[in-house]
C-alpha cells in the first residue's frame, strides 16, 4: 500500500509543491493585508481596543507569512539549480 502525503514538507517538496505553495502563500498575504487595511480603517474610526489587537496580530501573521515565503523561495531557488 502507498502512503498518502499527510501535508506539506519543505525537505521533501518537488517544484511543483513549492509553486502551488507560494501561489497560496501569496493569496494568503493578499487576504492578510486586505484584512490589516480594513481593520486600520476600522481602529481609527473607533479606537477601540479589539481592533488595535486584531491589527497587531495580523502584523504578526503577515510577518510570519513573508518568512514562510522568502524560504519557500530559497527552496526554489535550490531545486531549479540543481535541474540545470
Amino acid at each position: 500500500m502507498s502512503k498518502q502525503k499527510k501535508g506539506f514538507v519543505l525537505a521533501e517538496a518537488t517544484l511543483d509543491d513549492i509553486n502551488k505553495q507560494l501561489k497560496i502563500n501569496l493569496f494568503t498575504i493578499v487576504i492578510l493585508i486586505v484584512m490589516l487595511v480594513l481593520n486600520g480603517a476600522q481602529f481609527m474610526k473607533d479606537y477601540s481596543v479589539l481592533y488595535g489587537a486584531l491589527i497587531a496580530i495580523m502584523a504578526f501573521f503577515l510577518f510570519v507569512m513573508a518568512k514562510s515565503r522568502t524560504l519557500l523561495t530559497l527552496k526554489k531557488q535550490e531545486l531549479t539549480k540543481r535541474t540545470n
